[in-house]
Parts: structure tokens; sequence; C-alpha cells
């Protein structure tokens, strides 16, 4: 299965028995709800009885298989700053067609049941693939590998297979640093691994729908925001991804604030197909080019 696995693109694969998570997992992250820090994503305040149990997702399911796929690409030059997950192909698309002929080839072999997400199901991504071995999340609230980094997609493979799962990760490994935490424009990390969402430019600039407050600076973000990554000593090892896909996109790469403000709908949808970055639409992404530093903006 691993051979599968590291075919299909993926840099690190693990495996863990697919089970309930424990109550005081389940419990932090109904307080992270209740205490509001996941903003309007409504969407995170559903289906809490999955989030508890993937085996709801897929019959009989006796496994999670977790790959992590790299999309670190070295800085490119841009008058704006895109978080690097979003210049090449849509990782949803992407990682779902290449785990996908993986489950394919897990069931011809097997005869086993596969369902595989990649961000698409209410599953607790991170939490699996520390229980996996893969990483452990850092104080940046990101899935950090060992030796690795932070920059790598996560997707999963549920199955009613029976796996011999691999030994979880050892716990956060961030010893005294804080340098995320002071590298966040918004202060969303409170030092202890949680985020609130409100101050998270990643959050505002691709989720939020409203007016952007004026207490956060933007700078030259205009989707998303790499900062605690860039900050993490463990990023320092990064190399390049291989997988053609995530490469940036050099029309991506080219807008100024002014391009942006200037593109039709259908301008926009050819520009951004297939890509994550048409999740914030085009009102919010020509509000965030509005919102740009008139000092910073190169264009």
């Amino acid at each position: 299965m691993l051979s599968l696995l590291q075919g299909a693109g993926a840099s690190r694969a693990g495996v863990a028995p697919a089970r309930p998570v424990p109550p005081e997992v389940e419990a932090q992250y109904r307080e992270w709800i209740a205490s509001g820090s996941h903003g309007e994503m409504a969407y995170l305040d559903r289906y809490h009885d999955v989030r508890r149990d993937p085996r709801l997702l897929l019959d009989g399911a006796r496994s999670v298989i977790v790959a992590a796929f790299n999309y670190y690409t070295p800085p490119r030059e841009s008058s704006l700053q895109w978080a690097m997950y979003a210049l090449g192909d849509d990782y949803h698309e992407v990682i779902r067609r290449r785990l996908g002929a993986v489950a394919e080839e897990i069931t011809r072999q097997t005869g086993a049941a596969c369902r595989v997400t990649v961000d698409t199901a209410p599953i607790r991504e991170r939490y699996w693939a520390t229980r996996a071995g893969i990483g452990f999340i850092g104080r940046n609230n990101q899935l950090i590998i060992p030796g690795s980094g932070s920059y790598f997609f996560l997707g999963e493979i549920i199955t009613t297979l029976d796996i011999e799962p691999d030994a979880p990760a050892e716990r956060c490994d961030c010893g005294a640093c804080r340098r995320c935490v002071d590298a966040c424009p918004g202060r969303a990390l409170d030092g202890n691994g949680a985020l609130d969402a409100r101050r998270c430019l990643s959050y505002l600039t691709i989720e939020y729908r409203g007016t952007l407050p004026t207490d956060i600076p933007l700078g030259r973000h205009v989707y998303g925001c790499d900062e605690c990554q860039r900050a993490c000593p463990h990023n320092r090892r990064a190399v390049p991804t291989f997988i053609p896909e995530f490469v940036p996109r050099e029309q991506i790469l080219a807008l100024t604030p002014d391009a942006i403000l200037a593109l039709t709908p259908d301008a926009f949808a050819a520009t951004f197909a297939h890509s994550a970055i048409r999740r914030t639409r085009l009102s919010g992404l020509q509000r965030n080019a509005t919102s740009i530093d008139p000092i910073l903006d190169q264009s």
C-alpha cells in the first residue's frame, strides 16, 4: 500500500484504526466552537457525530489511511502575497484524483470498500494525521512533519480493510519557540495551539464575506496568509514539490491590485479555473485588492 501512495505522489503516509476520537478531544473542539473562534464558518458547527467517529462516513470502516502531499515551491516574485497552497491547481481535485486511483486499486486487490476525503468531509484531518504517525500539531495549529515542515496537503482513504496501524506521532515538538505567534499579523494564535479565526488573515481574506477589520494589517496579503509557516523553523528544510499541478501559475503571480479590480466575472472564472482561489469569489478578491496597503501597492 505504501508503494501505491508513493506512486500517487504522497511524501508521507500512515494508518490509524478507525475509532471515535477521545472525549477530551471532542470537548476541546466544542469549546472552540462555543467561543465563536470559528467566525462565520457555520459548516464547522455541523455533523459533530461524524467529526467524533469517522466510521459514520463508511459502513464497516476499520482503518483511516492518511497521506501528506508536499506543495512547497520556492518564493516567486509577485506584487501581491498569495497563500502558497493556492498558486497551483486546486488541491481538492488533484489529491482526490490521485488518492482515488489508490482507493480503486485497494478495492481491486482486496475487495475492501473505500472512501476518499480531501478537506471535503467533516473529519478531523490533522488529528488523524497525528494518530497515523505522520506529524504533530504545532503551536501555529498546523500539522508539522518532523524534518520536512508544514507545507503539506492532507488526504484520507477511509476503508473497511483492516490494516496494521502505525505508531502515533509524538506530542508537540515546538519547545519554547513562539515565532509563529509573534509573526501572526492578527495575533490569532494564543501560543497554546489555539487559533481565533476572526483574527486570521487566511479566514478574513478567503472565508469572511464582510468588511475587513481595520485593526489587522493586511499588508500585501490578497488571498490567505503564510506568515506563521514562513516563521516556523521546521520549514527551513522544506524541499520543492515534485507534483507538477502544484507549480505556481504565472498568470496569478503577475496579477496586481488594479488588474484584479478590472476582472470581469468571465475573466475571473477563466483566470482561476481549477484553482482554490475561486472560493473567495470575485467580490471577495476585489474587496481584498481594494484593502491592500497603498504604500505597498506596486501596481
